[in-house]
């Protein structure tokens, strides 16, 4: 009898409470499927001269420490299907060319709404050019018409840059310089970066010269040595900074680099 008694007083109490009140939330989790959507982006594969591949399957998207991830198909078009609201770095990857980052992205994904990546990521072949030699020469050297200029101030000295290298397709291709103030230069260990241009004939006046004026506005003195050292790279600019370690990553740089070439800034 004093059973029965109890389960009434509960049911009783139930019944009582304000219906406005809930005891019970509603769930985070179901709250966070209301907050899920796609992610969309379409991805480009460059070889070393340029040219866009008409096949971009097999690229792998993954937002880093997770494993959600998705592969392009042939028209470069990728989708994370389903994600959960949030701000995300995403890796795009594939064997034979260098790595392309998105970094910070925010996925807002109101109402399911996807998130669109408008501009396509570029995925550039890793070079194969190995640069067996870097020569060095003033721009006098190469024209000597132009010391008359460089006398009356209206032109500058500076150096001419010839790295030599063998490659399986004609036609000039693209070289990182890494100039720093040390013979260990290096691709973590360097002053300033460029990337030109270059046929890989020795002895040859290429695109690009480097004035003195130059060096000094990137923190070299007149008197100073400077070293560089070369690297092939792939054809289109895709460095950026890990967020780690906050050291420029350069994805498609050939594995090996060429010899430490030197040279000193005239005194004026």
């Amino acid at each position: 009898m004093k059973k029965t008694i109890g389960v009434v007083l509960v049911l009783l109490l139930a019944c009582n409470k304000n219906s406005n009140q809930h005891s019970i939330t509603v769930p985070d989790v179901i709250q966070a499927e209301k907050r899920r959507g796609n992610i969309v982006g379409t991805v480009q594969l460059i070889d070393l001269d340029g040219k866009m591949l008409q096949d971009a399957s097999g690229a792998t998207v993954a937002i880093d420490n997770s494993t959600m991830n998705s592969e392009s198909m042939a028209n470069g078009r990728w989708t994370l299907d389903s994600i959960p609201f949030g701000t995300y770095d995403l890796s795009i990857s594939k064997s034979g060319y260098g790595t392309a980052r998105i970094m910070g992205l925010f996925h807002a994904a109101s109402n399911h709404a996807p998130t669109l990546i408008g501009k396509s990521k570029i995925l550039n072949q890793i070079s194969n050019i190995e640069v067996t030699a870097l020569n060095t020469r003033k721009l006098t050297e190469v024209n000597p018409n132009l010391s008359q200029f460089i006398n009356e101030g209206l032109a500058e000295d500076g150096i001419v840059f010839d790295p030599v290298f063998t490659s399986n397709t004609p036609g000039e291709k693209k070289v990182r310089l890494f100039f720093g103030t040390s013979p260990d230069v290096s691709t973590t260990n360097y002053v300033v970066t460029e990337k030109q241009k270059y046929s890989g004939r020795a002895n040859e006046s290429e695109n690009f010269n480097f004035g003195y004026s130059w060096f000094e506005s990137k923190g070299f003195q007149p008197g100073q040595t400077v070293y560089v050292k070369a690297f092939g790279d792939g054809y289109g600019d895709d460095d950026y900074d890990d967020p780690i370690s906050g050291l420029a990553v350069f994805p498609s740089l050939a594995s090996k680099g060429s010899p430490v070439a030197s040279f000193v800034l005239p005194l004026k």
